[in-house]
């Protein structure tokens, strides 16, 4: 029966679950990912007395918190991007400082290779001339060799790291799994007191995974949050995880996800610059370097093999011979065959610079480029041979369908190039049949013009409709260092993006502290009055007790 007592007891009872929501506010304003809650009342339900309606008191309806998953969708998405720029920013940074510029990194010393080829044409005797040539050929095949070495750590690094990443995902998957599980069973038991610490914790999570792999969140009817990868493959469902599988081959990362090949439908998060990383910028960089290093080597050996000595012997390499070099070819890790390829080059001045995917349909290699240039895929049965420009590649082992082999043409070859010749007067200057002692200069002027000749990704064998050997690496470098800065502007607009996210976000759902504080006063108040009017009930109850005495 309502009565003064009971109302302010209920307001009492009341008071106290509002203190205490304010309190957990406040000791959880610096909770990643919390979200403040607040206490809804409500009058109890009015009972008939007396011919009338008497209020009953109050009570808690819910805790609520204060959230938007529009927004939150929104940061999570932002969140992906600004982790992959970031990632991308830093990473570039490194590789441009690598590579330095045309004035002092491998594009320099590639023309001061060929500039040093005057002083020999010029003195064609002169041992000291030669050997300062030589000189320059080892500064420059070790430029190659420094800078393809450090990009390859840089790609370990990138592996190691991402190998990390996949075991946090699995880990995060794996506890919003079991979040989902927790929550859909309280929801269950009451679906109007939702479990708020809970749904921040799982939002958290999710925002975590954010910033690894982009995720496509879902939700359902009775409370559990689905992650998707990709085009849909399941990282989380219901109060279930599935393990994420990193892996760095040399044709870059390897993403699977109950055992299908991901990789390419990962494009945000760390992991999604990772992956941006390698195939925009580090496998084409080692791909041109390599290129250039092959026609170099190819070219320079050519030439000096059809001269004279200063002994009057015939030429020999002065490079290592391309012969000693062979293009990369490495099978999936989710292959169920046994299908591989190897390579060779007949001709490094055809190369094209792009690489080659291998996939089998049950019957035969169905080769492309990377990236697709619009052309048929070409058809070769496994043992057979295939013609590519510049190299052929052999097929061997029995491939099962959907097996996929990724071909490198020249990814890894400027790191193996060296200088062969270590004598002077083993540098042939001289024209073939020149004499011992010759001044002849014709092969070292023809190696001076050698520069120019647009010889590499040329269409056919003296065409000379390609680029030059000093435009090939000015070329790789320009474009590294255009790339960097594309990826600083977005980076920049990214990590803009996610603070305004940020900063809407945290005015719906973040802890005032100063909001709180009055919150606390305005309790603390109606606590006070609520005690007062149960003193008052006392004085009514003994004044009653005493008029009956």
């Amino acid at each position: 029966m309502p009565d003064l007592m009971s109302n302010a007891v209920s307001g009492l009872l009341a008071m106290q679950q509002a203190l205490a929501t304010t309190g957990h506010n406040i000791a959880n304003a610096n909770t990643p990912g919390y979200s403040r809650q607040t206490v809804n009342l409500a009058s109890m339900q009015a009972q008939f007395q007396n011919g009338s309606y008497i209020g009953s008191g109050v009570q808690v309806a819910s805790v609520t918190r204060s959230y938007d998953q529009f927004i939150q969708s929104q940061m999570n998405s932002a969140t992906a991007d600004n982790s992959r720029y970031s990632f991308l920013q830093n990473y570039t940074t490194q590789i441009t400082q690598l590579l330095g510029d045309t004035q002092s990194g491998v594009a320099a010393q590639t023309q001061a290779f060929f500039n040093a080829t005057q002083a020999v044409a010029a003195n064609p005797t002169d041992l000291t001339a030669r050997s300062t040539f030589l000189g320059s050929a080892q500064a420059l095949a070790s430029q190659f060799n420094t800078i393809d070495g450090q990009l390859q750590n840089l790609d370990n690094q990138i592996g190691q790291q991402a190998n990390q990443i996949g075991t946090q995902i699995n880990s995060y998957a794996s506890q919003v799994a079991d979040l989902n599980g927790k929550i859909t069973k309280a929801l269950a038991s009451d679906p109007s007191a939702p479990p708020n610490d809970l749904l921040d914790q799982r939002d958290q999570l999710v925002t975590q995974i954010s910033s690894l792999i982009d995720v496509k969140v879902t939700t359902d009817n009775a409370g559990n949050v689905n992650l998707n990868v990709g085009t849909g493959q399941s990282l989380v469902l219901n109060d279930t995880a599935t393990k994420i599988s990193v892996g760095n081959l040399p044709s870059g990362l390897s993403v699977t996800l109950g055992g299908a090949d991901i990789t390419a439908r990962v494009s945000g998060g760390t992991l999604g610059g990772m992956i941006q990383a390698q195939g925009q910028l580090v496998t084409p960089l080692r791909n041109e370097l390599g290129r250039a290093a092959l026609v170099l080597a190819d070219q320079v050996n050519q030439n000096q093999a059809a001269g004279t000595d200063l002994n009057g012997n015939a030429g020999t390499n002065l490079f290592t011979p391309v012969s000693g070099f062979a293009p990369q070819t490495t099978a999936m890790p989710t292959n169920q065959g046994t299908g591989s390829a190897t390579g060779s080059y007949t001709d490094p001045t055809l190369l094209t610079g792009q690489t080659y995917t291998a996939r089998y349909d049950g019957s035969n290699w169905q080769v492309s480029t990377v990236p697709s240039d619009g052309s048929a895929p070409l058809s070769v049965a496994s043992g057979g041979t295939l013609t590519l420009p510049g190299m052929s590649v052999t097929f061997a082992g029995t491939p099962q369908s959907g097996d996929v082999l990724n071909i490198l043409p020249t990814v890894g070859a400027a790191g193996k190039i060296s200088v062969v010749q270590q004598d002077p007067s083993g540098v042939a200057a001289a024209a073939t049949g020149q004499p011992a002692g010759s001044r002849d200069n014709t092969q070292m002027t023809a190696l001076f013009n050698l520069a120019n000749q647009a010889l590499v990704g040329q269409s056919a064998p003296g065409a000379n409709n390609g680029v030059s050997l000093s435009d090939a690496v000015n070329t790789a470098v320009s474009q590294a260092g255009s790339y960097a800065g594309q990826v600083q502007l977005s980076a920049q607009a990214a990590s803009s993006t996610l603070s305004n996210l940020t900063a809407e976000q945290q005015s719906v759902s973040g802890v005032n502290l100063d909001e709180e504080a009055a919150n606390l006063m305005r309790y603390q108040q109606q606590y006070q009055a609520l005690a007062q009017s149960i003193s008052s009930a006392n004085t009514t109850f003994q004044s009653l007790l005493g008029a009956f005495r």
